[in-house]
């Protein structure tokens, strides 16, 4: 394991103008139905902005403007289910995404 990740460590990094894309399906089960939160996205070349920033980066920076408007103010330690269980903070996230071209789609089975 050692040689190998040696030898294709290198290999393994991407580069700052790499193209590359982020893959991710949230599945909530429950009450006899599943819903399927998909998202494919992509390198952006015009901002030069990975897919893994943009997803990532841009999720957190909704969080934090989802605080300065006040729209979660629960004080504490609360991991992201538990803030999303809100439906206005949930929808406030899934639109800062979207006005970023960072686009879920929803499947109900």
């Amino acid at each position: 394991m050692e040689f190998t990740s040696a030898l294709l460590f290198d290999q393994w990094k991407l580069g700052p103008t790499e193209e590359e894309f982020t893959l991710m399906t949230i599945s909530i089960k429950g009450e006899g139905k599943t819903i399927n939160y998909e998202l494919y996205d992509e390198y952006d070349a015009v901002s030069e902005t990975s897919s893994m920033s943009r997803t990532t980066g841009y999720t957190c920076t909704a969080a934090l403007n989802m605080l300065a408007n006040k729209l979660f103010t629960g004080k504490g330690v609360f991991p992201p289910e538990l803030v999303g269980k809100d439906e206005a903070c949930f929808n406030f996230i899934l639109d800062y995404l979207k006005e970023r071209n960072v686009i879920y789609t929803t499947r109900h089975q």
